[in-house]
């Protein structure tokens, strides 16, 4: 009989942590602990790398992949993505972008894009009619690539990757290849793909000229968006401002900018996070030291069972269903359609933020979005109807023993047909 993995603010590393707070600020230290999204090696390796093979489905030709990096400036400026011709009408030539470049040699530090570097790489070599690998401007053009693709692990501020986006938009090719369309469509499409983006980076990324599509595995969980509680978010704020260890400042405290993101990855913290986080002080250590996350990644697990799903609807104050014994009877797949079921029921109804607050992935979302409409249960607007109603208040009778939700592994069971919906309470 396997366990169930332990909280993350139930480890070690965390219960030391949550400790050097004060007893009466530790239950919101946990409670902010509890929703993060910790992201292990493996799922930011499997779950980028379904989404950039979804996005190839969304149109024909190759597509080219570049990974986000730090570029060099000039006067504010990065410089152009790829060389250009000095005559009257520029073009552009000369060879692709490398992937991991460091730009200051003092500092040769490589961050994230070493593993989004590794990841283009093996689409390229497995895949090699669809993906270039931070293609030039002549491979563009005799391989007629007709997609941008910037791949990164995190917006965070949207800085780095609006940034990308401008040293590629000063190449006038690319610019005119933006403007130029054929069949109805831009010759050339800009798109950023990141494992997760906070709304305010997000928009960023999305306001530049080449108007690119942003498409996100998870959404990020920030203090602003992810707390249903204005109470516990206002004390979780407090919290990060009054233990900053660096100087109390009001916005950035909660991290660059006043982000606040609520989230980690096992190959480091990103500066958006609280800087309680991982800034360090002589009277404070902090979780994700100078935001390396070694020492704690070993407990970055996915939760996806019976006890997991519990908790999250608790946080979404759904107790009663949360304590319903329809979870020890569904298999994974039906507990995620009720999880979405029970948020879109009260929260808002967007792909993102239901990711957010469920921990799916934005395409499992959409799945089950896709599942409860063919079911009846929601509508086109993605409002429960009285079936879904109906099937809610029969998972929250706790004293049931078998409910129509009860399923074999193997085969997922969706009710074909419903009793007449009546009237519940929640």
């Amino acid at each position: 009989m396997t366990t169930s993995p332990i909280p993350f603010s139930s480890s070690p590393p965390a219960v030391a942590w949550i400790g050097l707070f004060r007893a009466e600020d530790q239950p919101v230290a946990k409670e902010m602990l509890d929703e993060m999204l910790l992201v292990s090696r493996d799922s930011f390796a499997q779950e980028m790398r379904e989404l950039v093979l979804h996005r190839k489905l969304d149109g024909s030709g190759p597509i080219g992949l570049y990974a986000e990096r730090e570029l060099p400036k000039r006067f504010g400026r990065p410089h152009p993505l790829f060389k250009q011709s000095r005559t009257k009408v520029k073009r552009a030539f000369g060879v692709g972008p490398q992937p991991v470049c460091p730009t200051r040699a003092y500092d040769p530090e490589v961050g994230s894009e070493g593993l989004v570097a590794q990841l283009i790489t093996e689409l390229c070599r497995e895949f090699p009619k669809d993906f270039l690998n931070h293609p030039s401007p002549d491979a563009i053009r005799k391989q007629k690539v007709r997609r941008f693709i910037l791949v990164t692990d995190f917006i965070g501020s949207g800085q780095r990757a609006w940034t990308y986006l401008e040293a590629a938009w000063r190449v006038k090719s690319v610019a005119s290849w933006n403007s130029l369309r054929k069949g109805g469509q831009k010759l050339i499409r800009f798109e950023v793909v990141a494992y997760s983006s906070t709304p305010a980076g997000q928009k960023r990324v999305e306001k530049h000229p080449c108007t690119p599509a942003v498409h996100v595995v998870k959404a990020c969980p920030t203090i602003d968006t992810v707390f249903t509680s204005d109470d516990i978010r206002q004390q979780v704020r407090s919290l990060c401002i009054r233990y900053d260890p660096v100087d109390h400042d009001l916005t950035e405290s909660l991290g660059y900018k006043g982000s606040g993101a609520l989230i980690a990855f096992a190959h480091g913290a990103p500066n958006n996070s609280p800087r309680v986080l991982h800034k360090r002080s002589r009277h404070w250590t902090p979780l994700f030291p100078a935001r390396v996350t070694a020492g704690t990644n070993a407990h970055f697990v996915k939760e996806e069972d019976a006890d997991a799903i519990a908790k999250r609807l608790e946080r979404m104050r759904q107790r009663r269903l949360a304590a319903g014994n329809w979870l020890n009877e569904a298999n994974e797949e039906v507990r995620s359609l009720i999880l979405v079921l029970a948020f879109l029921g009260r929260g808002p109804r967007g792909d993102e933020a239901v990711s957010c607050k469920t921990g799916l992935t934005v395409l499992e979302v959409r799945r089950m979005v896709s599942n409860a409409f063919n079911l009846g249960w929601i509508d086109k607007q993605r409002h429960l109807t009285d079936y879904g109603q109906a099937e809610l208040a029969l998972a929250r009778k706790n004293k049931t023993k078998k409910t129509p939700l009860s399923v074999e592994p193997e085969e997922p069971y969706y009710p074909t047909s419903l009793r007449a919906p009546r009237r519940v309470s929640s």
